[in-house]
C-alpha cells in the first residue's frame, strides 16, 4: 500500500548519515558553501567555519559528478524526504543547527537518476546560507 511501511520495504529506507571526510572537522555550522565547475564532470566546493575568532576553509572535490542542486537558505529544499532525520551538531555546542556534511544512504533522489549509479553517493552540505547536494563518484575533503 503507497504511503505506508510495510514488511520488506525496510530496505527502500532512506537516512541521512554525518561525514566526516577529514578528521579534525569542527563541532560547527559552515557559514556558505562556494561551488566552482567546469565541463569535466568535476566540481570544487569550498566552505567557511568559524572556531572560536579563527576561520578555517574545508575544500571538497567532486569527481565524475552526476548531478547537482544548489539552495538559497540552509533550509531549503533539499532532495531528503524526512528532514527530520538530518542529524543535530552535538549538544553543548550550536544545538539548533544541523551537521553540514552530510550523506545520504539509500537517496530517493540518486535512485531517481537514469543510467548505471551502483558507485555513486549522494551528498548533503548544509550552512547558514545555502544548501548543496552532489551525487558523485568520489569525494575527497582537505582543508586549505
Amino acid at each position: 500500500m503507497r504511503g505506508f511501511l510495510t514488511s520488506g520495504e525496510d530496505d527502500d529506507q532512506e537516512t541521512v548519515q554525518r561525514w566526516e571526510p577529514v578528521e579534525d572537522l569542527p563541532q560547527a555550522a559552515c557559514q556558505v558553501w562556494r561551488l566552482r565547475s567546469d565541463n569535466q564532470f568535476e566540481l570544487t566546493v569550498e566552505g567557511n567555519f568559524f572556531i572560536g575568532t579563527s576561520e578555517r576553509t574545508l575544500k571538497i572535490d567532486f569527481h565524475r559528478v552526476l548531478a547537482i542542486s544548489a539552495h538559497d537558505d540552509m533550509l531549503g529544499l533539499a532532495h531528503v524526504r524526512d528532514g527530520g532525520s538530518i542529524p543535530l551538531i552535538d549538544p553543548g555546542t550550536q544545538v539548533t543547527y544541523r551537521w553540514p556534511i552530510l550523506r545520504v544512504e539509500n537517496s530517493h533522489w540518486l535512485r531517481s537518476i537514469p543510467g548505471p549509479t551502483d558507485d555513486c553517493s549522494h551528498f548533503l552540505l548544509l550552512s547558514l546560507e545555502c544548501t548543496v547536494e552532489v551525487i558523485a563518484r568520489e569525494a575527497i575533503a582537505a582543508w586549505i
